[in-house]
């Protein structure tokens, strides 16, 4: 299997729940792998965006300084693998022993060690979204360059009324924003009547 790189574009609160969401862009295809974060992991990762450092060290310190100081070093750190909202991710080191690990400790890993974050292409394929740079800027606050975005509006131009240009990227872009409690009418994708999932389902954190 391959993996691809991508990068962290942040950790966002979505919804009226305002549940922590790391957004991942898998910039060769323009689509955003999001990742549903626990309160804890996500104040983690956000702290260690922002280059915060903790008064005492934390596991994380803790894995870093055995990293650097007992071994030869990190290959790989992946996302490996997806099922019902849950992502499992992996280490690799330099010598070929894997570690199984969370996604948030992946994330955090990978910007403590200044390693990029991979992922594997199947995965990419079954869980990620495409956004046009509108609804990545209302629901995640994130600005495309205008390269990114006239490429993304070239690429989906003359394909009907589907705003990606592919109709099921359409339906998860709709599902997920249901699932996070926004309206319907905030969405724009028609009448009610085709509603569908639950917007009190619990999110499965990572």
């Amino acid at each position: 299997m391959s993996t691809v790189p991508v990068s962290l574009c942040g950790v966002f609160p979505v919804g009226p729940e305002t549940f922590l969401c790391a957004v991942l862009l898998w910039e060769e295809r323009r689509r955003f792998l999001p990742i549903w974060l626990s309160p804890v992991g996500g104040a983690q990762l956000l702290g260690r965006i922002g280059e915060w450092e903790p008064a005492r060290p934390d596991t994380h310190n803790l894995l870093v300084d055995v990293i650097e100081q007992s071994t030869t070093g990190v290959a790989a750190i992946e996302l490996t693998s997806y099922y019902n909202g849950v992502y499992l991710a992996q280490v690799t080191m330099e010598d070929g022993a894997e570690f199984d690990c969370r996604p948030t400790d992946a994330l955090v890993l990978s910007l403590m060690l200044d390693i990029p974050l991979e992922v594997e292409e199947d995965v990419l394929n079954q869980a990620s979204l495409w956004l046009s740079a509108e609804d990545a800027a209302d629901y995640f606050d994130i600005e495309f360059t205008s390269e990114f975005a006239d490429d993304s509006e070239n690429d989906n131009a003359g394909r009907g009324n589907s705003a990606s240009g592919d109709k099921q990227a359409d339906l998860d872009f709709e599902n997920l924003m249901r699932e996070l409690g926004v309206e319907e009418k905030d969405l724009g994708f028609g009448s009610t009547g085709d509603t569908q999932g639950d917007s009190g389902k619990d999110q499965p954190y990572s």
